[in-house]
C-alpha cells in the first residue's frame, strides 16, 4: 500500500504522535551513541590515571636518585628499589611498552647509561604531563561553568550552552554548505566537496589522536 495513502488516510492527532515518538526515539538513540563511548571512556581514563600517575612518579623519583648518584651503594640501592616497583603489584601494566624496557634495563644494569636515564625521565616527564595536562582541563572546565552563586551558575550554563548552539549551527551549515554543491550540476563542485570532506576527516582524525 503507498505510504502517502497511508498518512492521507490516518488520523492528524496519531500521525503526530507518531512522528514525535520517532523524532524522541532518534533524538534518544543519537545522545545514547555519543554519551554512552565518551561516559565509558572517562570511566576507563579516570580508572587508569590514578594508578599510572602513581607508577610514573614513583619511577621517576628513583631515576632522578639514580641520575644523582650514578655509580656507587646509593645508586645500588635506588635501583634496587627500582626492581621492587616494577615487580610489585603489576602496575607496570600501566606504562608504556617502550618505557617498562627502558626503566627494566636501567634497573638490571650495573653500570649507568646516563644518557638514556635523562632520556627516560624526560619521556616520563611529557607522559606525566600530557595525562595531568587532561585533568586541568577537567578542572578548568568545572571552575568556568560551575559555580555556587545562583548568578553565576546560571550565566556558566548559558555561556555553555550557547557554545553548543553554535558548535551545532556551524555543523549544520557545513553539512548543508557540502551536501549543496555536491549535489550541483557543476562537476567541480562536486570535486570540490569531496575533497573538503577528505581534508575534514584528515585533520580531524589527526585532532582526535592527541
Amino acid at each position: 500500500m503507498d505510504l502517502k495513502l497511508i498518512f492521507d488516510e490516518a488520523h492528524p492527532d496519531i500521525v503526530v504522535f507518531l512522528l514525535t515518538t520517532l523524532t524522541a526515539f532518534i533524538a534518544w538513540l543519537m545522545k545514547s551513541l555519543i554519551e554512552k563511548p565518551i561516559s565509558e571512556s572517562k570511566n576507563t581514563f579516570n580508572n587508569f590515571f590514578k594508578t599510572r600517575i602513581e607508577i610514573s612518579s614513583e619511577i621517576k623519583t628513583r631515576l632522578n636518585l639514580i641520575a644523582y648518584f650514578p655509580s656507587g651503594k646509593e645508586n645500588l640501592e635506588y635501583k634496587e628499589q627500582l626492581q621492587n616497583i616494577l615487580l610489585k603489584d603489576g602496575r607496570v601494566a600501566y606504562l608504556d611498552r617502550e618505557i617498562f624496557d627502558i626503566v627494566l634495563y636501567i634497573a638490571i644494569s650495573p653500570n649507568t647509561d646516563e644518557k638514556l636515564l635523562i632520556e627516560t625521565i624526560k619521556k616520563i616527564d611529557d607522559d606525566l604531563y600530557s595525562q595531568i595536562t587532561k585533568v586541568q582541563d577537567e578542572i578548568s572546565f568545572y571552575r568556568k561553568f560551575s559555580n555556587y552563586k545562583p548568578i553565576k551558575r546560571f550565566v556558566g550554563f548559558t555561556m555553555l550552552s550557547l557554545q553548543y548552539v553554535a558548535s551545532f549551527s556551524l555543523i549544520i551549515f557545513t553539512l548543508f554548505s557540502l551536501i549543496w554543491l555536491f549535489l550541483n550540476d557543476c562537476v567541480i563542485f562536486k570535486i570540490i566537496a569531496v575533497v573538503i570532506v577528505l581534508i575534514g576527516l584528515f585533520f580531524t582524525n589527526k585532532w582526535l589522536k592527541k
